[in-house]
């Protein structure tokens, strides 16, 4: 079957293209129809298509541009615009890209497209014949999947065969992301910047020169890691030599991915020298070092070793469980709570990966069992895992750490709410106040003081000395609830909520709903 990704920001014309013909009685399949760009080089990356059919003209990243992207990705790939417009400028660059034709979407229909596609089909077959096998795709393979280079001796020259044997070096590019495990409890804050991947394959071979090496392939892992393979230009040098080069040239990729991208990432490269086979195996047995990133809270460029150096190779795991931590939080033990932080910062600073995540998970398992049934009695507060996690980068650990010990204070101070006995007159009044007029989009700290006959700073300083927290905040708490509510049914849009609930446009509402619980309203609504 040949695989086609399908890209248009109209939807209208994507069910068109989707139904002009019976794409898999014709030898097609199709693996992606997307409105947007930056998540068709995502599609692309993962399906790897033979044919791309997309529109020129584009908001976020326009047609020429994706296609520029996916050339350096795949060079072989076939590309059919369609577009609405008669613009020679756009046809010029399309040109110049080497795409397939330039269709205009007034002059399209069935028997027309059929005819084009079936021509296409026909190029790309004879192309995935003779193309089967590359070296770039051998490599790869050899690298993954452990395949022994004698599969390929019959298909390959003598060059090509003696190729795969090489001796080569290697980067490997780890992207600092949230740990697998945090993002199980709360909404991804992954880096969206898709074109990373892109920019290290340019960078490998354009700086590679300059080290005197030359790239001889990069592929993706997984989805968090990179691979660079290199091959020494020139005479022979020193391990020592070899070493430092490519320390200077891992510092030359992470500088200029900063420069390009907003994702943040790790460098680790390997100097030995052996073949790609030979590496795949060290790597499979050895990467676990890469989970050092998470424990370091920023980039780093370091020699790619083996497992986990040092003290923290013979590390175990701590015998705390996370029914003990939870058992600790729960029956308000302040001490064991405060040895539970308290550790789990000793192994930041320590750089203990091993504790640093036992801790760090444990602590997380142990606080999420509150969510959604802690509610505090007087004030009707829900404990959330998500709220004001927005507020947290969870690629650094010590936010982590920070996020943790607020959640705990957070579930002693709700649990708390039914032994602090009632609250006094005046805050009770404040509170009721509040309640009833959430709606209303002038309520501030400033109107409450003068209902209850309070200065602002005293009646502050008294509501968070009772309550637990500020005015302000309790008041968007309330809202942020309410909107929930009202978000749950559909018929609403998302300013009317706004409007509904005192918030003085839809933006500020985005903001604080998506500080209170890790997620858009927009987002929300699409999970519910």
């Amino acid at each position: 079957m040949i695989k086609v990704l399908l890209v248009d920001d109209e939807k209208l014309a994507l069910e068109y293209l989707e139904d002009i013909i019976n794409w898999e009685y014709y030898g097609f399949e199709i693996v992606g129809i997307t409105t947007d760009a930056e998540q068709a080089l995502k599609l692309f990356r993962k399906h790897r298509p033979h044919l791309v059919i997309s529109d020129v003209r584009m908001p976020t990243m326009s047609g020429l541009e994706l296609v520029t992207m996916i050339r350096e990705i795949d060079k072989r790939v076939h590309i059919l615009f369609m577009s609405g417009y008669k613009n020679f400028s756009y046809v010029k660059q399309a040109i110049r890209l080497g795409i397939d034709d330039y269709l205009l979407k007034s002059d399209v229909d069935e028997e027309s497209f059929l005819q084009k596609i079936l021509g296409l089909k026909e190029e790309i077959q004879k192309e995935c014949a003779k193309n089967q096998y590359t070296t770039n795709m051998i490599l790869e393979s050899l690298f993954l999947k452990n395949e022994p280079e004698e599969h390929y001796k019959s298909i390959l020259d003598e060059n090509e065969y003696i190729r795969i044997h090489k001796r080569y070096y290697y980067l490997i590019l780890a992207k600092n992301l949230v740990p697998d495990f945090i993002e199980s409890y709360l909404p991804s804050t992954a880096c969206s910047d898709l074109a990373y991947d892109y920019e290290f394959d340019s960078m490998c071979a354009r700086y590679a020169p300059g080290y005197d090496m030359q790239m001889v392939s990069a592929f993706a892992v997984d989805d968090k890691v990179n691979l660079g393979i290199f091959e020494l230009a020139g005479n022979l040098i020193s391990l020592k030599e070899i070493n430092d080069r490519m320390f200077q040239f891992s510092r030359r990729i992470i500088a200029g991915l900063g420069e390009k991208t907003s994702c943040s990432f790790s460098v680790y490269y390997y100097a030995k020298g052996c073949s790609v086979r030979q590496f795949g195996r060290f790597y499979e047995k050895n990467k676990k070092q890469l989970w050092r990133r998470y424990v370091t809270g920023k980039p780093q460029i370091a020699e790619f070793s083996g497992g986990l150096s040092g003290e923290n190779a013979e590390a175990k795991a701590p015998s705390v469980s996370a029914e003990q931590i939870f058992n600790g939080i729960k029956n308000g033990d302040r001490d064991a709570q405060r040895r539970y932080i308290e550790r789990l910062k000793i192994a930041i600073e320590q750089e203990d990966i091993v504790t640093y995540l036992w801790y760090a998970k444990g602590m997380l398992d142990a606080v999420s069992r509150f969510e959604g049934s802690l509610l505090g009695e007087k004030s009707g507060r829900r404990f959330s895992m998500t709220e004001s996690s927005s507020t947290y980068d969870f690629r650094n650990p010590k936010e982590v750490a920070s996020f943790l010990e607020f959640k705990m204070s957070e579930i002693e101070l709700i649990s708390g709410e039914d032994s602090r006995g009632s609250y006094s007159e005046v805050i009770q009044e404040a509170l009721n106040f509040l309640q009833e007029n959430y709606k209303d989009p002038e309520l501030s700290t400033n109107v409450v003081a003068q209902k209850v006959s309070l200065s602002n700073s005293w009646l502050s300083t008294k509501f968070k000395e009772e309550v637990g927290i500020g005015v302000s905040d309790y008041l968007n708490g309330i809202r942020v609830q309410k909107a929930k509510k009202l978000l749950d049914q559909s018929e609403y849009m998302i300013y009317e909520v706004a409007e509904l609930t005192g918030f003085t446009s839809s933006q500020y509402f985005s903001k604080i709903f998506k500080q209170f619980t890790g997620l858009t309203p927009n987002e929300y609504k699409r999970k519910g």
